[in-house]
C-alpha cells in the first residue's frame, strides 16, 4: 500500500469525534440507514361491500342465473321457502365466510352472527325492503286468445269471467281493517309509501263481512298450472318456471357500507345508488316465492262487498238485466301489463262504474237515497264534519275535500236518467267547475 493512501486513512480516523466511554455499544446492524415505515392506505369506505346485507343488484350477483342459488324443488313444491344453502355463497365468498369469530356475512340469513348459528330469519325477510316488483300482465290473461290455454286447465266451457275467478276467488273470511288503512298505492311489503292526502286522522277499526274481498294468488302453484316447462302437456305456456324475469323485475340498487362506519356495522348501514344498474341475466333462473300479502287488501272503498247479489247483475240502457263481470268495474285490466300500473289512480274501479244504473247516485226516493252518494254530498254541505260512511272509513271518510268525481258522477247519472240536476249543481263546489264542464258540454 502506498504511503499516500496510509496518510489519508489515518487523517480520516483522527478527524472523527471521540466516542464517550459511557455510550452504549452500537452494532453494525444499527448503523444501517433506517427506512421510514410505510403508511398503510385504506381503500375508500364508500366502495366497501356491506357483506351483512345481500343485494341482488351487485354486479357479480346480477351476472349469475338465479337457478345457481334458488331452485324449485318440483311441480308440487313450486315455491322457494328458505335461503340458499352455504355452497351457493362459499363459491365466491369463502374469504368472508372464514373471517373472524363473527363473520358479517352470516347476518344475511342467520339470526345469530356465528359460524355455528343455525337459526335463520323467516324467508323472505320482512324487515328488508323488497328488491323485486311483480309485473303480472293482466292484459294478456283476459284476451279471447288466452282462453285456449285456460280451457286446458279449467274446462272447455270457461269464459273470460272464469279466467278472473281462476286466480281471484271470494274471500270468505271476516277481516278487520286497521284504524289507518293502507293506500292502494302501498305495496304490501313496503314500509311506507304515498297515502291519500286526506288520511290524517285514524278512526275506529272496521270489520269487513265475508265476501267483501277477493283473494290474490300467493304461490307459484297457480301460475305453474300453465307456465311450468316446455314439453309438459297442458303446462307448457311461456314464460316457463325458469324464466323469472318475465314476472319479477329488479327495482333496488346495490347496497354498500356507510362512508363513516366500519364494514359490518348494522347501525350505520346505508344504501348508495350507483350511476346505473347492471342488467340481470336471469332468463333461465328460478326466483323466490311471491311476496307475502297484507291480510287486509289495500282499498279506497273497503265497504264494497263483492259477494252481493246486487253486485252481480244490473239493468243496461236497453232495460235488460245483464251480468256484472270483473271487467265491468276493473276495465283497466284489459290494458295494464304490470301490477304497478293496475294500482295507479287511473286504473282504479271508479265511482262511475257504481252509478251505471243509478244504484248509488239516485237524487230522489227515500229508499234509493239510503244507498246514494248524493245523500252524503248533501249532508256534507250542511256539516263539514259529516262522515261519508257509505263507502269509506276514517280518516278518508271525514276528509275535508270530497273528490270532484263524486259530484260529476251524480250529475252524469241524473242527466242519463233524465232527472233534475239543479240540486247537484248547487252542491258542486267552485273547485270542481272544470270537471263538471267536461260532462255538460
Amino acid at each position: 500500500m502506498s504511503v499516500a493512501v496510509l496518510v489519508r486513512a489515518s487523517a480520516a480516523i483522527l478527524s472523527r469525534p471521540a466516542a464517550s466511554p459511557f455510550a452504549p455499544a452500537t452494532s453494525a446492524a444499527q448503523t444501517r440507514t433506517r427506512r421510514t415505515p410505510r403508511t398503510r392506505r385504506n381503500s375508500p369506505t364508500t366502495n366497501a361491500h356491506d357483506y351483512a346485507r345481500f343485494s341482488h343488484s351487485e354486479a357479480a350477483h346480477a351476472k349469475r342465473d338465479c337457478a345457481a342459488c334458488h331452485v324449485v324443488a318440483s311441480f308440487s313444491k313450486p315455491d322457494i321457502t328458505d335461503f340458499p344453502d352455504h355452497p351457493s355463497c362459499v363459491e365466491c365468498h369463502r374469504q368472508q365466510f372464514f373471517r373472524g369469530a363473527r363473520p358479517a356475512i352470516c347476518a344475511d340469513c342467520h339470526t345469530t352472527v356465528s359460524p355455528r348459528g343455525a337459526a335463520r330469519f323467516p324467508f323472505p325477510r320482512a324487515d328488508e325492503t323488497p328488491e323485486f316488483a311483480d309485473q303480472f300482465p293482466h292484459a294478456n290473461h283476459v284476451k279471447t286468445t288466452s282462453l285456449l290455454q285456460f280451457k286446458k286447465v279449467i274446462g272447455e266451457k270457461s269464459n273470460i269471467q272464469a279466467t278472473c275467478l281462476y286466480c281471484h276467488k271470494v274471500n270468505t273470511a271476516k277481516l278487520t281493517l286497521p284504524a289507518s288503512p293502507p293506500s292502494p298505492t302501498t305495496d304490501a311489503r313496503a314500509s311506507a309509501t304515498a297515502r291519500p292526502a286526506a288520511q290524517a286522522t285514524a278512526g275506529p277499526a272496521y270489520v269487513a263481512p265475508a265476501g267483501t274481498f277477493m283473494t290474490t294468488p300467493t304461490s307459484h302453484a297457480t301460475c305453474f298450472q300453465c307456465h311450468w316447462q316446455k314439453g309438459v302437456a297442458d303446462h307448457e305456456q311461456e314464460p316457463y318456471a325458469t324464466q323469472c324475469a318475465s314476472c319479477h323485475r329488479l327495482t333496488s340498487t346495490p347496497r354498500v357500507a356507510a362512508a363513516s362506519a366500519p364494514q359490518g356495522n348494522a347501525a350505520a348501514r346505508t344504501s348508495v345508488a350507483p350511476p346505473a344498474q347492471p342488467q340481470l341475466n336471469i332468463s333461465l333462473s328460478v326466483l323466490t316465492s311471491l311476496p307475502r300479502r297484507n291480510p287486509f287488501p289495500s282499498r279506497y272503498v273497503p265497504k264494497f262487498v263483492h259477494e252481493l247479489d246486487a253486485h252481480k247483475k244490473r239493468v243496461n240502457d236497453e232495460g235488460k238485466e245483464v251480468a256484472i263481470t270483473c271487467l265491468t268495474c276493473h276495465a283497466a285490466a284489459r290494458k295494464v301489463t304490470t301490477l304497478e300500473a293496475l294500482r295507479s289512480k287511473e286504473s282504479r274501479a271508479g265511482l262511475p262504474t257504481c252509478s251505471s244504473s243509478a244504484c248509488h247516485t239516485a237524487t230522489t226516493g227515500s229508499a234509493q237515497l239510503t244507498l246514494s252518494v248524493y245523500r252524503e254530498l248533501r249532508e256534507r254541505s250542511k256539516d263539514p264534519r259529516f262522515d261519508c260512511a257509505l263507502c269509506h272509513t276514517p280518516p278518508l271518510s271525514v276528509a275535508s275535500d270530497v273528490p270532484c268525481s263524486h259530484y260529476v258522477a251524480v250529475f252524469a247519472s241524473a242527466t242519463k236518467e233524465k232527472k233534475g240536476t239543479k240540486g247537484i249543481e248547487q252542491l258542486t263546489p267552485p273547485r270542481c267547475a272544470d270537471e263538471m264542464k267536461k260532462v255538460t258540454q
